[in-house]
């Protein structure tokens, strides 16, 4: 998954056979939203692609 803001990569991880917490996740880097959770599932995230150092309109 990509953040259609500043193009940080994460990999996603959902374990369908535990509930999580609903709630929302946002980019590491530029604080877009990426995702709203409703808690159904268990959802993990990890930075795996930092883009290059570049100036962002926050």
């Amino acid at each position: 998954m990509t953040c259609p803001h500043c193009q940080a990569g994460y990999r996603r991880i959902e374990l369908t056979s535990k509930g999580g917490i609903a709630g929302e996740f946002r980019c590491l880097v530029c604080d877009q939203l990426i995702e709203l959770m409703d808690g159904s599932t268990d959802v993990a995230f990890r930075l795996t692609v930092q883009p290059g150092k570049t100036s962002y309109a926050y």
